[in-house]
C-alpha cells in the first residue's frame, strides 16, 4: 500500500507510543526495586514486552535512564508552563510561581526515591551527570529570569538573579528532602507555606512589597 505524503511510518508510530511506555516502566521498577534492581528484564516484564524490544529502542540501560531524565524534564516543564503568568501583574506572577514551587502537585510531580536513584547513579556517569546538571541549569535560568523581572518591577529589591535562583533551587531541594523524612502528612500544607514565606524571606527587602511573615498567620 502505497504511503500518503505526511503520514508517519507505521514503525515510527510505534516507538512515539512504545518509548514513553517503556520510560514510565523504568521510572515505576525503580521505584519498587531501586536502580540496581531495575533490569531491562523486569522493565519489561511490567508492561508485557520481550525486552529485546527495550534494547532496540535504547541499545543499553544508560540510554534508557538519560531518556528517563528527560522523562523528569519534560514533567517539569509541564507543570510549569501551565501556570498562568501572562498578563499578570510583577507581584501577583512572582506569588503564583511561587505557589507552584511550595505546592504538593510540585513534591509529588516525582517522587523522591526516582530522584535520589537518578543522583547516585549521576556519581558514577558522566553522560547523566550532564543531563541532571543540565536540568538544574534550565530550572535555575527559569528562576533566575522571574525574579529579574521582579526586580526591575521594584517587587523585590535588586539583587544578582542567578545567585537568588541557586538559593531558591537549594531551599527547595533541600525542603523536599526534610519533608519526606519528618513532615507528616497532615502537617504539608503548613509546611509548604512555611517554606514560601522563608523563600519569599530570602527575596524580602526594603523595596520589597512581600510581607515576610507567613499568610496564614
Amino acid at each position: 500500500m502505497a504511503k500518503h505524503k505526511g503520514e508517519i511510518p507505521r514503525q515510527r508510530q510505534n516507538a512515539e507510543i512504545r518509548k514513553p511506555e517503556i520510560v514510565k516502566s523504568f521510572y515505576q521498577t525503580i521505584l519498587e526495586r531501586g536502580f540496581e534492581g531495575a533490569s531491562i528484564a523486569k522493565v519489561a516484564a511490567r508492561i508485557n514486552i520481550h525486552p529485546s524490544l527495550i534494547l532496540h529502542y535504547f541499545g543499553n540501560k544508560e540510554n534508557l535512564t538519560l531518556a528517563l531524565v528527560d522523562y523528569v524534564i519534560k514533567e517539569y516543564d509541564r507543570l510549569l508552563s501551565s501556570v498562568e503568568l501572562e498578563g499578570l501583574p510583577p507581584e501577583a506572577r512572582l506569588e503564583r510561581l511561587l505557589e507552584i514551587i511550595w505546592s504538593r502537585e510540585y513534591y509529588e510531580k516525582i517522587h523522591i526515591a526516582g530522584s535520589f536513584s537518578l543522583l547516585a547513579v549521576s556519581f558514577r556517569n558522566t553522560r547523566i551527570c550532564e543531563k541532571i546538571e543540565g536540568l538544574y541549569s534550565g530550572y535555575r535560568n527559569f528562576l533566575a529570569k522571574e525574579i529579574q523581572r521582579a526586580s526591575d518591577a521594584g517587587v523585590i529589591e535588586q539583587q544578582d538573579s542567578m545567585r537568588t535562583a541557586a538559593r531558591i533551587i537549594t531551599l527547595i531541594e533541600g525542603g523536599r528532602h526534610f519533608r519526606h523524612l519528618f513532615v507528616g502528612e497532615d502537617e504539608c500544607e503548613q509546611y509548604n507555606q512555611d517554606m514560601k514565606a522563608a523563600t519569599k524571606m530570602m527575596m524580602h527587602g526594603e523595596n520589597s512589597k512581600f510581607e515576610s511573615r507567613n499568610p496564614r498567620q
